[in-house]
């Protein structure tokens, strides 16, 4: 009996596992890393299956419809995959292990990827997880204050506006971009890919990373990856934000009673007060929406992977009512497949629109901040019911020119006592100028990788890069004085197009002989870029014929300056050789050679090789386990690049024409000619060459990672397009492209950073990069000696406020010294600098120089259970803004109050400025020049993620929300509206002549994913 009683006994609990291991069910759990943290995006896949699932953003996940007997695999770039039977259990914690080689795949390289503890040279890089927490519109704006040795500076504050990205400082006389990889094909652009469909962010910045990229790695190499699909069936996220923005600025002009007293004291008793008071930097600015919106859709199988995407962005400017705003769509296609073991295919493409509306800017006359710097405060807006003067009507009537009025009817102030070019910038902002640009940007390329045998692939890749532009500027009529008006319908427009096609093959042999590894790579390339501009016209009608500004009827339809295109075709042989041993011992060779008609005959071809040597200490045999350094690496480069950013093309050739703006030359009734640009036989590739030793340690568990970079980068024979700047005035031509000289940038670079997660689950990852910056022209050609190019004008100097000269910053500030003020007569003191008798021309020098000693920037991350904090910064230290905006020969404008609060006022008075009666005298001297020194946090974000338990039941993987102040607060000593000034000319850098400033940004966001 007892026997039967425990064979029942037995069988029933048989019976009980078998229920309990063949019933189905959800599994959930966290995954994190050895240290705590958890891991987002981890693969949680059924093995032998294709279901499965991702990590939240706090790793969690859930797997539905699970068997006991199935096995779940998690892998996660960078760490140990590990594989677990299901058995009885419901949650699953699972802890990833770091996996060093596997997170040493992540480094993307010129023609594919690296592992970290192989890398020899200078690569920073950015990765989805710090994109993911950008809020971000643009690209360029992700990589500010994130690595060391990059500088991003907008090109202006306006809606849709570029950013100049320099890589260890300008390396070159004119453009210094670097050079842009988009998913392996060349990009003229970054600015309409859309953040959110970024995987990460590799900068090359030494001249051993970027040289097998030849003619195109001058100046650092930008790899981005796009986003691909991954296992666990359909995925799909969506993001979306809506942001207010605004002006922050602590900068403050004169009010009526500041401005009465100073131009009463410069006598100019005719200036009164009016009964006015008007606080332009308020009434010009206004606060302005943006919103966002991102989706994708993504997956994958054993043999294809999938993402799809679409963006849009809508973005208006805090400047005048609607004047400023930009518009983006954006879509992408990128696919994957393995048609065998021995064949992948893939294609990568995106397309995006952009509408972009703007005003007048980067003027030291004709700019709405411009205008709005220098107006008096006696002017209003806009003048109350009744209360027109006069003039202003009379100025109407006699010109046949309608007043200026705002959308409700009312007449715009019109300048109560400032003369000159001088509007009302709320009326040239909303009524007068307006430029658009409409574009888009088609970019793809599609590949066959094949691999047919172990260590051997061979890919073939075709890229096409199709971009249009489309201006439009109109001017309505308007009568405000005779330097300020226009009494007709006035427009233009130009269509600028550009094709480029890119064919590249490449093959890689990767083999292991014992402990020697090599990896040989060789490659052949072919492109082809054209630039045409099939459309360049303008006129205007009269106010009486005026339809509309429809650019096809015949006033508005009178071709200029029709453009040929430049023939730009280049071949290229390229190759590389990295060797290791052990991964202990590094070295790498490579070299390549391009060949670009854009050069003469005789200089069409460069050759730019590469070497780097690295030793991982921390391999050696002497190195102690126990050891608190967990890793330490000494690296070496020395490289060459070259580019051709610079050329046009055709600089071989001496161009003649027989018309000018349209109209045929004529001389006595005889068709004439005239040379346009004369030929430079002599034209040589610009060369940049670079030295780089670094080393790379981690350590406290890998918690602690730092690197450290001495970089030297001497750019020889660097390439103006302007040849007026070495042409004589008497010769009746210019010069095509020349070679000027040599520039060189050294300095140091540094990277920190810190993660962990406390016991009690604090996570934090606190890091900082820092760079210093010596940039300095070692050699001028083409001049006799002592001499200089002349650059950036403006009416306050004659001779240029920018100078390119041997042993100077290059572009740096040239005006005059002063030595205070006069106490007696309130006048600057000129510093006598030549050493002759009298202050003339002679005097002028080095002023300032807009290149700064130190960047920085950094990040602090900080996480607790469902709430997640972001803080990014960055700065400058050391570079000079030179102001440009005002107007020597107008006497009559308003000027920042610290001209008023710090003047000369009387006999004996110790002052930092002249007295009112003598300001004009201090425009172009170091009184215009302020330190323009920053910090700037960049982002304070604040989010929460929703339990799991409230979003599963409302299907939904992950939900968080957040805020971002992106730009709200700024500490320098600029007394400009913003010490962020952006670039347009690349002598131009740090030049303010009422530069449009970067908005403060409210940002309310969520991400969602299904």
């Amino acid at each position: 009996m007892m026997i039967k009683f425990k064979v029942t006994i037995i069988a029933c609990l048989l019976l009980c596992v078998q229920n309990v291991f063949s019933q189905n069910k959800t599994i959930t759990g966290q995954v994190t890393d050895s240290q705590g943290n958890t891991l987002p995006g981890v693969s949680v896949v059924i093995k032998g299956t294709t279901k499965g699932a991702n990590a939240d953003f706090e790793g969690n996940y859930s797997l539905p419809d699970v068997s006991p007997n199935d096995e779940l695999v998690f892998s996660y770039l960078g760490m140990n995959s590990q594989t677990i039977l299901v058995g009885n259990r419901t949650k699953i914690n699972v802890v990833l292990q770091d996996n060093l080689e596997s997170l040493d795949e992540i480094v993307v390289v010129g023609y594919g990827s690296k592992k970290k503890s192989l890398v020899t040279g200078a690569i920073s890089s950015i990765d989805s997880k710090q994109i993911k927490s950008s809020s971000n519109q643009r690209v360029e704006s992700v990589l500010q204050g994130r690595t060391s040795g990059v500088t991003v500076s907008s090109s202006s504050g306006s809606p849709g506006s570029g950013a100049k990205i320099r890589i260890r400082g300008a390396g070159s006389s004119g453009n210094s971009e670097p050079l842009f990889i988009v998913d392996g094909m060349k990009a003229s652009s970054i600015a309409d890919i859309a953040p959110s469909d970024i995987a990460n962010i590799e900068i090359l910045k030494d001249a051993a990373s970027a040289a097998i990229y030849g003619t195109e790695g001058a100046n650092g190499v930008v790899i981005i990856t796009t986003k691909r699909g991954r296992k666990g069936g359909l995925q799909v996220a969506f993001n979306s934000q809506f942001g207010i923005q605004s002006l922050k600025t602590d900068m403050e002009l004169m009010n009526a009673s500041q401005f009465v007293t100073y131009m009463n004291e410069a006598g100019l008793t005719s200036v009164v007060d009016n009964g006015y008071d008007t606080d332009w930097i308020e009434e010009t600015f206004s606060t302005a929406v943006m919103h966002r919106n991102d989706i994708n859709l993504s997956g994958a199988t054993d043999h294809f992977s999938y993402y799809t995407s679409a963006s849009h962005l809508d973005q208006d400017g805090i400047v005048g009512d609607g004047s400023t705003s930009f518009k983006r769509s954006t879509f992408r296609v990128n696919l994957k497949g393995d048609v065998a073991k021995w064949l992948e295919v893939g294609i990568n493409s995106t397309y995006s629109t952009s509408d972009k509306s703007g005003i007048q800017e980067n003027s030291d006359t004709r700019g709405v901040i411009q205008n709005m710097l220098i107006i008096d405060p006696l002017t209003p807006v806009t003048y109350a019911n009744g209360s027109v003067p006069q003039s202003v009507i009379e100025r109407s009537n006699t010109n046949g020119v309608p007043v200026l009025k705002d959308r409700n009817g009312n007449v715009y102030g019109y300048p109560s006592f400032s003369t000159g070019e001088v509007i009302n910038p709320v009326a040239y902002a909303n009524n007068i100028n307006r430029t658009t640009v409409d574009s888009y940007q088609f970019l793809t390329s599609a590949y066959l990788k094949f691999k047919p045998f172990e260590g051997f692939s061979f890919t073939t890749r075709l890229g096409y890069d199709k971009n249009q532009f489309d201006t439009r500027n109109t001017i309505n009529p308007y009568y405000v004085s005779s330097e300020a008006a226009n009494t007709t319908y006035t427009g233009s427009q130009t269509i600028v197009k550009s094709k480029r096609w890119l064919w590249e093959n490449f093959a890689s042999y990767e083999k292991e002989i014992g402990n020697h590894n090599f990896k040989l790579l060789a490659g052949y390339s072919a492109e082809e870029t054209r630039v045409t501009t099939p459309t360049s016209r303008s006129g205007s009608a009269s106010i009486a014929d005026f339809t509309g500004f429809d650019f096809d009827l015949p006033d508005f339809n009178t071709q200029i300056n029709l453009i040929d295109p430049s023939p730009d075709n280049m071949v290229s042989m390229f190759g590389r050789l990295s060797y290791d041993y052990s991964g202990k011992y590094l070295f790498e060779a490579s070299i390549r050679r391009d060949k670009s008609d854009k050069f003469p005959a005789a200089n069409k071809a460069g050759t730019f090789p590469a070497f780097s040597a690295g030793w991982v200490v921390s391999k050696e045999n002497f190195w102690k386990e126990n050891s608190k350094l967990d890793y330490l690496k000494l690296r070496a480069s020395w490289g060459q690049n070259g580019s051709r950013n610079n050329l046009n093309g055709n600089s071989d050739k001496t161009y003649i024409t027989s018309t000018i703006n349209g109209q045929s030359i004529d001389y006595l009734g005889n068709t004439g000619a005239q040379i346009t640009g004369y030929s430079n036989l002599n034209l040589v590739w610009e060369t940049s060459e670079q030295l780089d030793l670094g080393v790379d340690l981690r350590a406290l568990d890998n918690r602690l990672t730092f690197s450290a970079d001495y970089y030297k980068k001497t750019t020889r024979d660097a390439i103006i397009n302007d040849g007026s700047l070495i042409t004589p005035g008497s010769a009746g031509f210019v010069s095509n492209e020349f070679n000027a000289g040599t520039i060189e940038n050294k300095g140091f670079e540094f990277e920190l950073g810190y993660g962990d997660t406390t016991e009690s689950g604090l996570r934090y990852n606190i890091n900082a990069n820092l760079s210093t910056l010596q940039n300095k022209v070692t050699e001028i050609l083409l001049l006799p000696e002592g001499t200089s190019l002349t650059g950036a004008g403006a009416p306050q100097n004659a001779d240029g406020i920018t100078r390119f000269t041997e042993g100077q910053a290059s572009w740096y500030f040239y005006g005059y010294k002063t030595d205070g003020i006069d106490t007696a007569t309130g006048e600057v003191i000129i510093k006598d600098t030549d050493g002759l008798a009298g202050i003339t021309s002679a005097d002028k020098t080095n002023i300032g120089s807009p290149h700064p000693d130190v960047l920085f920037g950094g990040n602090i991350s900080l996480g607790y259970k469902a709430f997640d904090f972001n803080l990014q910064f960055q700065g400058t230290i050391g570079n000079d803004i030179i102001a440009t905006y005002h107007q020597p020969s107008r006497p009559i404008t308003n000027k920042p109050v610290h001209f008023f609060n710090e003047r000369w006022q009387k006999a004996g008075d110790v002052a930092t400025f002249p007295g009112a009666a003598s300001v004009t005298g201090s425009y172009e001297t170091d009184l215009m020049v302020e330190d323009g020194s920053f910090m700037r946090i960049k982002q304070i974000q604040f989010g929460y993620t929703l339990p799991e338990n409230f979003t599963s039941k409302i299907h939904i993987k992950n939900l968080r929300m957040y805020v971002s102040l992106d730009d709200f607060f700024t500490f320098t000593g600029y007394k400009g509206l913003d010490p962020e000034i952006g670039n347009f000319n690349y002598n131009s850098i740090g030049v303010d002549r009422g530069f449009y400033p970067t908005a403060a940004k409210a940002v309310f966001g969520l991400s969602l994913d299904f």
